[in-house]
């Protein structure tokens, strides 16, 4: 709660009044209680683009995505966030909008997967990368097959991971908006050539590099998922890592 001094103008905050205005002096009764405004309710619209999962706030769907660059047809409307009790009517009443809305909530880090092609070298922020197996160690990921770095990684059949801390939210701007194809991702950004030949953020939390299994590449639609066994990897700091919950909620800052 907040308390105004009816003297002077001096805020305190706290459960009570103070024992005396620490600006002119005066007792606990010459003090008010100051009414907070209520939270203002947020209005803005969520949408989803349905082929590489960018979230954009607005009345309206963006003209074009700046991931992947599909039209607004190809953005659903995320249902408002809202509490409900789970009946068979919520089971039943549902829609692409619920459905992803549901998939909102399944927890995902946000990563610079690299590869190369020859010399050329390029990056793409990607958050679908798991655990598959411990013995041997082996990992999925997943890449759009319209994206440069899936035509590099099927070329030399390999790739690297750097995995990014809280404070990396610029890198996911550099690597996730634009196409190799137009723009150098690299330039500017201190990387480190892997064992693989694929470029390893300098400053990123920790990395890992993979080769891919060949014969468990799988046709997702407009995805590829690539399994691979991870040969090599490392912890480089000890800090929180950057989530795509903690992306969303600061992206637009």
């Amino acid at each position: 709660m907040k308390w105004r001094c009816k003297v002077c103008g001096y805020i305190h905050e706290g459960d009570r009044p103070p024992l005396e205005c620490p600006l002119c002096g005066v007792g606990p009764d010459e003090f008010e209680q100051v009414d907070e405004p209520a939270p203002k309710a947020i209005t803005a619209k969520r949408w989803k683009c349905v082929v590489c999962d960018y979230i954009h706030t607005g009345d309206n769907p963006p003209d074009v995505c700046p991931l992947c660059g599909v039209g607004p047809d190809k953005f659903v409307l995320l249902e408002d966030v809202q509490r409900a009790t789970l009946t068979a009517e919520t089971i039943s009443d549902t829609t692409e909008g619920t459905i992803r809305s549901a998939l909102d909530k399944v927890s995902y880090g946000l990563y610079i997967l690299t590869s190369h092609k020859g010399d050329a070298i390029n990056g793409q922020c990607i958050n679908t990368a798991f655990q598959l197996t411990d013995q041997p160690l082996r990992l999925a990921v997943s890449l759009n097959k319209s994206n440069l770095t899936h035509e590099y990684v099927i070329d030399s059949g390999v790739f690297a991971i750097s995995i990014l801390s809280a404070d990396d939210v610029e890198m996911v701007r550099r690597f996730g908006y634009k196409s190799g194809r137009v723009v150098d991702k690299f330039d500017g950004v201190e990387y480190v050539v892997g064992k693989t030949g694929s470029p390893i953020l300098k400053e990123s939390l920790a990395f890992l590099e993979c080769e891919i299994l060949r014969d468990k590449i799988v046709d997702v639609g407009t995805h590829t998922l690539f399994v691979a066994d991870v040969i090599n990897g490392r912890v480089l700091r000890d800090v929180s890592c950057l989530t795509y919950e903690y992306y969303r909620s600061c992206k637009n800052k």
